[in-house]
This record gives C-alpha cells, sequence and structure tokens, in this order.
C-alpha cells in the first residue's frame, strides 16, 4: 500500500523504464561530439626503438587527419554512431537472415515432399478410378451375359401366357 507522494512517484519511475532505457541507449549511442585535442608526437619519439617509432608516426598522421577534418570531434561522434547502429542492428539482422534462409531451405524440401506426396495420391486416385471402371464393366458384361438367358426364358414365358389366354 502506497503511504505517500514520493514513493507513488518512485513506484511510477521504476515502472515506466523510460530513464533506465534512455540511460542504456545514451551509453551505447553517444549524445554529442566532443573536441579533440591537437595530436602530438611522444617526447622520447628519438629515443624509441624503430618499430615503435614507425607505429607512432602513423598513430600521429591518423589522429593529425581526424583533427584536420572535424577538430569538434564530428567525425568521431559520425564513426560512433555508424558502428553501435551496425553492432545492434546489423548483426542481429545476419543472424536472423541467415536462421531465415535455413528455414526457407527447409520449406523449400518439404514443400517438394508434399508435391511428390500429391502426385502419387493423385496417379494412385486414377488408378483406383479405373480399376473401378473396369470392375463395373466386367460385373456388367457378366450380369448381362448370365442374367440375359434368365430374362430371355422369362420373356418367352411370358409371352406364350398372354397367347394364350387370348384365344
Amino acid at each position: 500500500m502506497i503511504k505517500n507522494k514520493n514513493e507513488s512517484k518512485n513506484i511510477i519511475k521504476s515502472n515506466s523504464g523510460t530513464t533506465a532505457i534512455s540511460k542504456w541507449l545514451s551509453s551505447y549511442f553517444p549524445i554529442g561530439p566532443t573536441s579533440l585535442n591537437k595530436p602530438a608526437i611522444d617526447k622520447d619519439f628519438n629515443s624509441l626503438p624503430p618499430i615503435e617509432r614507425v607505429t607512432e608516426s602513423l598513430i600521429y598522421n591518423l589522429l593529425f587527419i581526424e583533427y584536420s577534418i572535424s577538430p569538434k570531434g564530428g567525425l568521431r561522434q559520425w564513426i560512433k554512431i555508424n558502428v553501435s547502429l551496425l553492432l545492434f542492428l546489423g548483426i542481429p539482422i545476419l543472424i536472423l537472415i541467415s536462421l531465415g534462409t535455413f528455414v526457407m531451405g527447409g520449406l523449400a524440401d518439404i514443400t517438394g515432399q508434399f508435391a511428390n506426396v500429391t502426385q502419387f495420391l493423385l496417379v494412385s486416385a486414377q488408378n483406383i478410378l479405373k480399376l473401378i471402371g473396369v470392375v463395373i464393366v466386367i460385373g456388367t458384361t457378366l450380369y448381362i451375359i448370365f442374367k440375359l438367358p434368365l430374362i430371355i426364358f422369362y420373356l418367352k414365358q411370358r409371352n406364350g401366357k398372354k397367347k394364350n389366354n387370348n384365344f
């Protein structure tokens, strides 16, 4: 049970979650650019071994190019935002696309099997209907062959009785 107004405000803030989400997003997506310091060569540059001097000079040149393009840090900010978007959108999209491709391939295989089963069922149904037709034709033929003499005999008897009744 809520006893004072401050407690209810704290509950509303904790339930809304907007502050937590905004803090989380601001930690991954920097809000504003930060100005850069002008790059400087290390004081002990001449006393460094040759490999470290090459590395130091490459770092200095890259930092100087960045500073000359965007001294207020806009380029660095733009790169950070794009890398963050790549990590939060690109990687899940790649995972989902690969899973989707795997699922679609499985569905394609299932669809092919379904088509084969359907074709088999249709051919089976055709063969069953042909068999039923053959059975009906043979049955009708046998019925006519065996029943016809009885019908002829019955008709002869019936016609013979009518002729006798007319006299």
